[in-house]
């Protein structure tokens, strides 16, 4: 009962347009992996992906569980950077509903429970 984790570099996500992402992350799930990003989705990002997953739901694609961890830094220069589009820091996390059991999320700490049957 093996499940692979796949890590994924905000180099290669962030050249992408919203919709080539979207796509990039969900054709991954579909193969049963669970991804792990270096930098946090947007919240505009996680709300298009959780949309378009829910529109491919059926028996064989059960849909999806995220959980993101941000940077918790908010001074006035860590908002200018991400003001200027700089680096937002945190990590995504997103599964495959089948697999993911159980997501407890803490202030600075996520904790997965997954299981392939």
């Amino acid at each position: 009962m093996k499940i692979e984790l796949e890590f994924i570099s905000s180099s290669i996500l962030n050249p992408m347009g919203e919709k080539k992402k979207i796509k990039y992350i969900i054709d991954k799930i579909k193969k049963d992996k669970i991804l792990v990003t270096d930098e946090s989705l947007t919240h505009e990002e996680e709300a298009r992906l959780i949309e378009e997953t829910m529109k491919r739901v059926n028996n064989n694609f059960p849909g999806i569980e995220i959980s993101t961890l941000e940077e918790s830094k908010q001074g006035l220069r860590d908002k200018l950077i991400k003001l200027l589009g700089g680096r937002k820091g945190g990590l995504t996390i997103i599964g495959p509903s089948k697999l993911i059991k159980k997501i407890k999320k803490e202030q600075q700490q996520i904790s997965i429970l997954a299981e392939k049957k």
